[in-house]
Parts: structure tokens; C-alpha cells; sequence
């Protein structure tokens, strides 16, 4: 009678250890490559015919409550990624931008050490110096040279610094070299 009573329960443990696995597998299946971006060529229509669930371009558009990726970034504390507005949230807005990979617990090439994912990090440009390249007017007469002086004018002895600004390029943003994609975010399945 113990023996049966023993066979029984590990018949229960093994049917209820196999029906969480099996549970398990079906819902890491239903959100397999939820949040996931990909970029392509195709424009909407023709990328989701290439694609199974459902795909958005991750242009700031509104994120379903309904959707997977809602759900899972409300299940996990992690809705803060998202912007939120009026109650809603909305998925950022890489129309335009460039994707930069996020550091891993505050370690990574990004200097904004605790940036949180989805956030978008303005325009910037380095501090550096350029060496500029002053004229010397002495007596009426101009000589090239170079000066360690702060570069604003000065008289001294007949002799004038002006330093000269060269406006470098022609175009109103600095980029690297690019292609244009657009940007899709799996949200359901």
C-alpha cells in the first residue's frame, strides 16, 4: 500500500513537473522575438508579409496594451522604458536616428555611463581645438604664422594678431557615412 501510495505521488509530481514545462515552451513560443528590431529595405506592407506576428516601424508611435511586448514590459517593472504621455506609452522614435547598443550595468563605450534603454540622446559635438592659422600685420606688411596668444586681437608695437575662422563643410547636420533603413519592432506574435 506505501509503494502504491509513493507510485501515485510521483505520477502526480511527473504529470504536474510536464504540464509547467510544457506551459513553459508555450509561452516563451508566443513571444519569441517579441521586442526584437529589425531593419529592411521593404517598406511596411511588404516587410510583414515577410515576417510572422506583428511587426511596427519603432517610429514613437503608440504601444498597444493589448500587445505581447506591452504586456511583458508591464509583467518585468519596465514600462519606464517607454515614453509615457496622457496615460499612454509609446515606443522610441528612431526615424532619422542612429541605434547606439546600450552599456551593460553602467560598463560601455556610451560616456552617458546610466543611460536607461529606448532613451535618445541629443546631438552632441566633442570639446576639442583647432590650431588657427593668424595673420601677422606689421607696418602694412601681413606674414603667416602661427600664435600661442588667445587668438582675439592685440596691438603691441605696431604689430596686429587676427585670427582668422574658416567655416569647414556645407551641410547642417555631422553624421558618419550612412544607409537609410527602416526600423521595425516585433510586438506580438
Amino acid at each position: 500500500m506505501k509503494n502504491i501510495k509513493l507510485v501515485l505521488l510521483a505520477l502526480i509530481c511527473f504529470t504536474l513537473l510536464s504540464f509547467t514545462l510544457n506551459q513553459t515552451s508555450i509561452f516563451q513560443e508566443n513571444l519569441e522575438d517579441v521586442g526584437i528590431i529589425k531593419q529592411s529595405l521593404l517598406k511596411p506592407n511588404q516587410f510583414n508579409k515577410t515576417q510572422k506576428g506583428t511587426w511596427v516601424l519603432l517610429n514613437g508611435q503608440i504601444v498597444s496594451k493589448d500587445s505581447e511586448l506591452y504586456k511583458l514590459l508591464e509583467e518585468n517593472f519596465d514600462l519606464n522604458i517607454l515614453t509615457k504621455k496622457d496615460g499612454k506609452y509609446f515606443l522610441p522614435n528612431a526615424s532619422g536616428a542612429f541605434i547606439r547598443s546600450s552599456n551593460i550595468n553602467g560598463e560601455g563605450g556610451d560616456p552617458d555611463k546610466d543611460r536607461i534603454v529606448g532613451s535618445v540622446q541629443k546631438d552632441a559635438l566633442k570639446k576639442h581645438k583647432h590650431p588657427l592659422q593668424n595673420t601677422i600685420y606689421k607696418h602694412g606688411r601681413s606674414f603667416k604664422g602661427e600664435s600661442d596668444k588667445d587668438h582675439t586681437l592685440k596691438h603691441c608695437c605696431g604689430t596686429v594678431w587676427v585670427s582668422e575662422t574658416k567655416v569647414v563643410g556645407d551641410d547642417i547636420e555631422s553624421r558618419p557615412l550612412n544607409v537609410s533603413m527602416y526600423t521595425y519592432i516585433k510586438i506580438s506574435n
